[in-house]
């Protein structure tokens, strides 16, 4: 991997959403559809219509597990106003970007957008240190829809360097209509391995991927499943490692607990710095709600747990520093000629 160089201020705000030392342990919480789910199964209302409960929930997440995170990754209007006043003044603040609704074309393939009038700029204006992006992405897509894609990763990286916050990619791949679960499984390293492939180039600006494990975790072998293993998922990961030209981190994507810890730990021996994870960390103790009392005392005892364990295997990884060329030249100027006295 070859280290992109940074700005200053890029630099700094990794610094502020790492530990410090180029290792991030992220909460997420930006989450809408799987916490939408949570509420209306637990109270029977629609989806459309639990805005307030998925709003309280993200606020439950922040006040119980967020100090023990390096940094929080929040959505602009299902969490903000509840999360942040809870984010201690050391935890850095992510924020996403990406509608959680998508548009589909041809066959189910998928063009991602941004949340209607939510733009880099404003999530600076409310204190964003880094700004996180999904797009859905598959290399076997026809060309029109990749296009629309690259296109999209392209206006948010062109973004994020205007506004000189770092840009923080998620890529995922996703299943096509008539496809089977099960060849959509079995298609998942040749479908991840493809895509960053296609969205490894600097020019799209990126400073941080954030990625799902490349094989299927259903199918890992000392997960219950068949046809894939840890072992398989690790050199995928070194792979990865070695192609990107900037640090990745692992995302949880539905995996419990266990399995997420153990990926975790595969993923930091081929490389990853660290971690962006929700649901393997908080979701079985959504179970509890609508009990808060008892929801919250779940998340304090197993949602810190897990942050524990995971905080474990992130001390485990080598330090890096987030470095920079901090020296300032006026336009017009070389550092040489300012050893001349110029100012």
């Amino acid at each position: 991997m070859t280290q992109q160089k940074l700005t200053p201020g890029k630099a700094r705000c990794l610094a502020r959403l790492s530990d410090g030392h180029g290792r991030f342990g992220v909460l997420a919480v930006d989450q809408r559809p799987p916490l939408m789910q949570v509420a209306a199964r637990a109270t029977g209302k629609p989806t459309s219509d639990v805005d307030t409960e998925v709003s309280e929930l993200k606020g439950l997440l922040a006040e119980t597990l967020s100090d023990v995170a390096t940094g929080i990754l929040v959505d602009p209007y299902l969490g903000f106003h509840t999360v942040m006043p809870h984010v201690k003044r050391d935890t850095g603040l992510l924020m996403t970007l990406e509608h959680h609704a998508f548009r589909e074309v041809e066959r189910g393939h998928r063009l991602s957008g941004a949340i209607p009038g939510w733009t880099v700029e404003q999530a600076v204006k409310h204190g964003a240190e880094g700004i996180k992006v999904l797009a859905w992405y598959r290399p076997d897509a026809p060309e029109d829809v990749k296009a629309q894609q690259l296109a999209f990763v392209q206006e948010m990286g062109d973004a994020c360097r205007e506004f000189d916050r770092p840009y923080i990619f998620e890529i995922l791949p996703y299943q096509l209509q008539g496809e089977s679960d099960q060849e959509y499984a079995a298609l998942i390293p040749e479908l991840t391995m493809g895509a960053i492939e296609e969205l490894k180039d600097p020019a799209f600006g990126v400073d941080l991927y954030k990625l799902a494990l490349p094989v299927a975790p259903q199918r890992v072998s000392e997960w219950g499943g068949s046809g894939s293993s840890v072992a398989e998922a690790e050199q995928l990961m070194r792979e990865i490692t070695a192609a990107l030209p900037v640090p990745w981190v692992l995302l949880s994507g539905g995996m419990d607990t266990n399995a997420f810890v153990e990926a975790m730990q595969a993923a930091a021996r081929a490389g990853a710095r660290g971690y962006m994870a929700g649901r393997a960390v908080w979701s079985e103790s959504l179970k509890h709600y609508p009990d808060l009392d008892a929801t919250r005392s779940a998340l304090r005892q197993q949602g810190r747990s897990a942050l524990s364990r995971l905080n474990e295997v992130l001390h485990d990884i080598t330090p890096q520093a987030i470095t920079t060329d901090f020296r300032i030249s006026p336009t017009g100027h070389t550092t040489a000629e300012l050893v001349h006295g110029d100012y």
